[in-house]
């Protein structure tokens, strides 16, 4: 694994494509492009990505912040979550991950162990953990080794874990939230709307 904090150009590329419309359709210019962003990140984008290939984390945020900006047609946060929700969604419409297609049935309680897995081949830098909760909590998920792990992805991954819980795990009410409770820990807490 490389040593650079990177994420698997699987999800990266769905920044780089965002950008690629942003081109194609006039609101964004090569120029403008080339001025935001570090020569180094220019190699990662007007191509499809090996799936097994990494990206630098930074460069993950250098171009998703430019999407982002011109993109985001009001609450940044929402936007983030939304995009979590469709990356989860297209990723499970995909066929890539095949943890998505496991039965909830199957693996009984623990199901929700799919979340840790698909994290630990998401992201070359971080440890994530899973924990059983009861009806109205029903996980939480635990990020260790978070420091490099940029807000943006935070809260994405809200809506990413949000889609797994509801669609996957089949926790049809399942909202989940996060917090950076250090710099380099963050808690995701699913809970279901009936809970208070």
């Amino acid at each position: 694994m490389p040593a650079v904090p990177s994420i698997k150009a699987t999800l990266f590329q769905f920044a780089a494509d965002d950008v690629a419309r942003l081109l194609a359709s006039g609101r964004l210019t090569r120029v403008e492009l080339e001025r935001r962003l570090a020569k180094e990140d220019l190699p990662y984008l007007g191509k499809q990505l090996a799936v097994t290939s990494w990206v630098p984390i930074a460069t993950y945020v250098r171009v998703s912040t430019i999407a982002i900006e011109l993109e985001c047609p009001g609450s940044r946060e929402e936007y983030l979550r939304e995009a979590g929700l469709r990356a989860a969604a297209k990723l499970h419409k995909m066929g890539l991950y095949m943890q998505f297609e496991v039965s909830a049935d199957r693996w009984g309680p623990s199901v929700g162990r799919i979340l840790v897995t698909l994290a630990a081949v998401s992201y070359n830098f971080t440890h994530w953990t899973f924990e059983e909760g009861d009806d109205d909590v029903p996980f939480r998920i635990i990020i260790e080794r978070a420091r490099d792990f940029p807000e943006m992805l935070r809260i994405a991954n809200e809506g990413f874990i949000t889609y797994l819980a509801r669609n996957v795990l089949r926790q049809p009410k399942a909202t989940v939230t996060s917090e950076r409770v250090s710099n380099n820990r963050i808690i995701f807490t699913a809970r279901n709307e009936s809970a208070a």
